[in-house]
């Protein structure tokens, strides 16, 4: 603040609410306020500042006052006057606030479009490999790329189309024509549920592990020990079962891939968009944290001499027919059954099983229902 600036802010006396527009990263929602005994403030042309560190923005112009949110470092703010203690006083929202200028400084400025917030609600994803820049515009530098399939933190819109997110705790810029909102997305409350429903409306907590991951006991198409060979320990002991039943009936079968990692699945995801685009790989793979092999629960099988793995002509096949007559008995559903693309969201996957118990799992087979049916959700 200029000595010009507090001079001219210190000759007016009138009363006025300051406009005050937060287009930085990360803004927060002021609670409901109520204050009194408003110090008088004096008014002057809008001037710009920007937060020289994360600040308080209280109910009165000091710091023994409550604190009714923290903005961010780097954030602008737009007032048009000063209290006569040095502090702003601002206004978001309809609510009325005040921050200390000891931690802002004038802004000389910015060709950067203003946003507004971004809604609360949705939930972004890469749908192509993503720069990511300091600047809504390709003439930004890129501070990093991102892999298709990557969620973001989208704080803002910017009027030319780009969003801007939050980075490894920085501020920077990506193009909207990449990114796609997912509405209705939601993170399950549930997910050390042997019935968790995990699916393109249900995710996961990020980077979610589950507790109580073990090896398995069954025979695999490859012969390293890799995450691939994990379940959750009552489904580990469930499959076990489930290949020692169908082996005396004269049906030899093996794993192909259980448990997979968020950072595996995001890997994975992204070179099938890389191959064949997001919308077409979006219909038989998941974005990450939001695959059932993330659960620990689910495993995908294959003939046991290893043909047909995670391909369209395993159905038919005397071992997927077995599968579909018997999976219940053990406590697996085929997952994404055929004539349920609507419902479940993927391609019918004959080899693709998912534990969830025998009563659940024999209930489901004898409705020929899904999952998503047998709990009544999307």
């Amino acid at each position: 603040m200029t000595e010009v600036n507090k001079q001219r802010f210190y000759k007016k006396l009138a009363v006025t609410g300051l406009a005050f527009t937060l287009v930085g990263a990360g803004t927060l929602g002021l609670h409901s306020l109520n204050f009194t005994g408003e110090p008088t403030v004096a008014s002057a042309a809008a001037e710009t500042y920007t937060t020289t560190a994360n600040l308080n923005i209280r109910s009165g112009p000091s710091t023994s006052n409550a604190i009714i949110a923290t903005v961010k470092q780097g954030t602008q703010l737009t007032s048009t006057g000063q209290a006569a203690n040095g502090w702003l006083k601002v206004s978001y929202q309809g609510k009325t606030g005040y921050v200390s200028t000891q931690y802002v400084k004038e802004s000389t400025g910015s060709s950067e479009p203003a946003p507004a917030p971004a809604p609360a609600a949705s939930v972004y994803v890469a749908t192509a490999n993503l720069n990511v820049r300091t600047t809504a515009s390709t003439s930004g530098a890129v501070m990093a790329t991102l892999k298709a399939g990557t969620q973001l933190d989208v704080t803002a819109k910017a009027a030319n189309g780009w969003l801007k997110i939050t980075y490894q705790g920085k501020a920077g810029y990506v193009s909207g024509q990449y990114v796609r909102a997912l509405a209705g997305m939601k993170v399950v409350s549930n997910p050390e549920s042997i019935q968790v429903v995990v699916n393109k409306q249900n995710k996961l907590p990020e980077n979610y592990v589950p507790k109580d991951l073990v090896y398995t006991t069954i025979p695999f198409t490859f012969k390293e020990q890799t995450e691939k060979k994990k379940m959750r320990s009552e489904a580990a002991a469930a499959i076990a079962q489930l290949f020692a039943g169908a082996k005396k009936q004269g049906v030899t079968l093996l794993g192909v891939s259980a448990y997979r990692s968020q950072a595996t699945q995001s890997a994975l995801f992204s070179s099938y968009v890389q191959r064949d685009g997001y919308d077409k790989a979006a219909t038989y793979s998941a974005l990450p944290g939001t695959s059932e092999h993330e659960t620990g629960l689910g495993i995908d099988v294959t003939k046991g001499d290893g043909t047909c793995a995670a391909q369209d002509c395993f159905g038919g096949t005397k071992e997927a027919t077995w599968l579909d007559a018997h999976a219940a008995e053990y406590g697996f559903i085929i997952r994404y059954p055929k004539g349920k693309e609507a419902v479940t969201g993927y391609k019918y996957e004959p080899w693709h099983l998912r534990y969830v118990g025998k009563p659940v799992a024999q209930a489901i087979k004898s409705k020929g229902i899904t999952l998503e049916e047998y709990y009544g959700i999307k």
